[in-house]
C-alpha cells in the first residue's frame, strides 16, 4: 500500500485539538518526509490549516534541490473551485489537485474537464456512497474516502469500508482520515484501498519510518469492485 502526507500545521477537525505538527519550514518538513519514502504529499495552503501559497513552490523547489531521480508528487489542498486555480497550482509546482466534491457539487465536471486540459489529474474527495456515485458518474477515477464528516466533524470508520467495493479497480482509490495505527491501515487494505492518508496523527508515531516501512509491505487483496451498496442502509438513508 502507499502512504501520503498530509502536510498541515492545523486542522479545524478537532476543536480542542487544532495543532497538528509545528514546523517552521514547509520545504524543508518535505525534504525530512521524502526521504523517508512517503509515496505522495499533501500540501496545505489554507490559512485555516496554517498554511501559505508560496509553500507550494517551497516544497516543490525544496524537493527538486535534494536531487531524487524520484521524488513524491505534490497535490495542492485547498478550496479549489475554479480551473484558474488549477493553473496557478501547476505553475507552482503542483502535481495535482485536490477537490472536495461537497465544496464544489456540480462544476465538478468542469474542472475534471479543466484537468485534462491542463495535462493533470484531480483527486477527488468524497465522503458518502451518493458522493462517490456522483464523482464516477462524471468522470472522476482517483478518489481520496475521507472518513471524516467536514459538517459534523464525527468519524465514520465502517461506511470507508463498505464504499471501497463501490470504486472500479481501474480506479485509484486511497483513504483517509484519524488513521492513527497500523491495524487500521491492514483493516482498509483487506477491503481494497491502495493507500492511505495521515495528517493529524504524523506526529503521534514512535516512529514514522517504520510506519512508512509497514504500509509499504502490505499487500492486500483486490477490490470487491460491482458489488456496490444500492441497497445499504448507507444509501438508503441519504448518507
Amino acid at each position: 500500500m502507499s502512504i501520503t502526507v498530509d502536510v498541515k500545521r492545523k486542522s479545524p477537525t478537532v476543536a480542542e485539538r487544532r495543532d497538528v505538527v509545528d514546523f517552521t519550514n514547509a520545504g524543508e518538513f518535505c525534504q525530512l518526509l521524502s526521504k523517508i519514502n512517503v509515496d505522495g504529499l499533501f500540501i496545505n495552503t489554507e490559512m485555516e490549516y496554517g498554511g501559505k501559497f508560496p509553500e507550494l513552490k517551497e516544497c516543490h523547489d525544496a524537493l527538486k534541490r535534494l536531487g531524487h531521480e524520484k521524488i513524491p508528487p505534490l497535490i495542492h489542498k485547498d478550496l479549489i473551485i475554479h480551473p484558474i486555480q488549477i493553473a496557478r497550482s501547476l505553475e507552482n509546482g503542483a502535481s495535482g489537485v485536490m477537490i472536495v466534491l461537497a465544496a464544489v457539487g456540480k462544476d465538478l465536471e468542469t474542472l475534471l474537464d479543466s484537468c485534462t486540459v491542463m495535462g493533470t489529474e484531480a483527486l477527488v474527495e468524497v465522503h458518502t456512497p451518493n458522493e462517490l456515485e456522483f464523482a464516477l458518474e462524471k468522470g472522476a477515477t482517483m478518489f481520496m474516502i475521507n472518513m471524516w464528516d467536514r459538517f459534523s466533524g464525527q468519524v465514520f470508520r465502517d461506511q470507508a469500508k463498505y464504499m471501497a467495493s463501490m470504486i472500479p479497480r481501474n480506479c485509484v482509490a486511497v483513504v483517509g482520515g484519524d488513521i492513527r495505527s497500523y491495524r487500521q491501515v491492514m483493516e482498509l487494505g483487506m477491503v481494497g484501498y491502495d493507500g492511505v492518508v495521515i495528517g493529524r496523527h504524523l506526529a503521534d508515531l514512535p516512529d514514522i519510518k517504520e510506519f512508512v516501512n509497514q504500509v509499504h509491505g502490505f499487500v492486500g487483496p483486490p477490490r470487491a469492485a460491482g458489488m456496490g451498496m444500492k441497497s445499504s442502509t448507507w444509501v438508503a438513508n441519504g448518507i
